[in-house]
């Protein structure tokens, strides 16, 4: 079976009682905990279960997203990935303060970034630790439990002329909840309200060896066929470059009708980022991984030249786009409706994909047929008339679609 992902959502109230965004917490297991042994690679996984796996807008809806972040990831480039007006990044409470690091989360901010520090303990010494980033940051989450030698009122007062919002953290009953309030506090989270629940979805991401690939063409070239061309090898990269147009909210209004038409509007910077989360999350394998993505390259090539044979060139990105994609319901073990769903594709893609439509699904079918090595001959002199090519021509282009996967490998 496909792998299950999980993530763990913690609602934050206003003082009106009224959601206000969601934490996204690490979860390995669908339990109310997590293991974590490195901040900045739970915050990777994080950012692709929200971004990838799940998707953020079947997570937060139109909340804003709260995600914890480390100095290491601050100073990466993981938060280009995800739409900076939808989230809040929380640095935790022991992120070591450096003169690098002040200075990047003042970059951050200027370009639209919001901040809140996390867990914060309202002794003297640990607000003038962090006081360098005041002014960057929007929220300070105030951990009700670690500062029994202040008072709530107290907390308000040390933090009022910063102009800062502050956000009560682990509120456990209404009397602290109506304490907070009464002082001045701007927003709630905690058992009291809401233990956080768990989200799960069916993980799908690229093979760690095709993700340092491509990140190693972005550092040799920047010709944009030469890249489309290295993407156009690996089908799940292809998948996960849809999911990120759609669930990172690009103002991208035309329907998507190849590979190429993504990789321009991203740009190199921002695919560069992208493939670095993948690779600092530490992916593994899947079960049966690569007998189907060389299926999918088979058909994506396949779809590719035949379009070409018969002189409708122009259809060419569009055949092996659906080429590639057309595995990916048995990569993921889910229905291609429910795929497609969400995501931002051309009705004579989606057509295809789902039916065998129009005039690119009908040569789904016919590749689909070759796939097969028994009798290989006799389909083919079957298939040609349909497709209106001679069995030579066929069998050319059987063969180097062969010779394209076999070459990938």
């Amino acid at each position: 079976m496909q792998p299950e992902i999980f993530l763990g959502r913690q609602p934050i109230f206003t003082d009106q009682g009224k959601c206000f965004g969601y934490e996204l917490l690490h979860r390995n297991k669908d339990q109310n905990s997590a293991v974590i042994d490195d901040d900045a690679k739970a915050t990777a996984r994080v950012i692709i279960n929200t971004v990838h796996n799940i998707g953020y807008s079947s997570i937060i809806a139109d909340k804003i997203g709260f995600i914890n972040v480390d100095d290491h990831t601050l100073l990466g480039d993981a938060l280009f990935s995800l739409p900076k007006d939808k989230f809040i990044f929380e640095i935790l409470e022991y992120t070591k303060m450096s003169v690098a690091i002040v200075e990047r989360i003042q970059y951050l901010y200027e370009q639209g970034y919001r901040f809140a520090i996390d867990d914060f303990c309202c002794r003297s010494a640990n607000i003038e630790y962090f006081k360098l980033l005041f002014p960057y940051i929007d929220i300070i989450k105030i951990d009700l439990l670690m500062t029994h030698e202040v008072s709530i009122e107290a907390m308000m007062d040390k933090f009022r002329p910063y102009g800062m919002k502050l956000l009560a953290e682990k509120v456990e009953n209404m009397e602290i909840f109506e304490r907070c309030k009464k002082a001045g506090f701007s927003y709630f989270q905690g058992y009291f309200f809401e233990k956080p629940t768990i989200i799960s979805g069916k993980k799908i991401e690229p093979s760690m060896m095709n993700v340092i690939d491509l990140i190693n063409t972005f550092y040799i070239t920047s010709d944009i066929d030469v890249i489309t061309e290295k993407f156009s090898r690996y089908p799940e990269l292809t998948f996960n470059l849809l999911r990120y147009i759609n669930s990172a909210a690009f103002s991208f209004h035309s329907k998507i009708s190849s590979i190429k038409q993504i990789l321009t509007l991203l740009g190199p910077s921002r695919l560069r980022s992208w493939l670095g989360l993948f690779l600092y999350a530490g992916t593994k394998e899947h079960l049966f991984q690569e007998a189907i993505l060389e299926a999918a390259m088979f058909r994506g090539k396949m779809m590719q030249d035949l379009v070409q044979a018969c002189n409708k060139g122009e259809l060419a990105d569009e055949a092996f786009l659906i080429g590639s994609l057309s595995l990916i319901d048995t990569y993921m073990q889910v229905e291609m409706g429910s795929i497609l769903e969400n995501i931002h594709l051309g009705t004579s893609i989606k057509n295809a994909l789902l039916n065998r439509e129009g005039y690119l699904g009908k040569l789904l079918s016919v590749v689909e047929k070759l796939e097969t090595t028994e009798n290989i001959h006799s389909i083919i002199d079957y298939l040609a008339p349909k497709v209106r090519l001679t069995p030579n021509d066929l069998y050319r282009i059987y063969l180097d679609a062969n010779a394209y996967v076999l070459e990938a490998k």
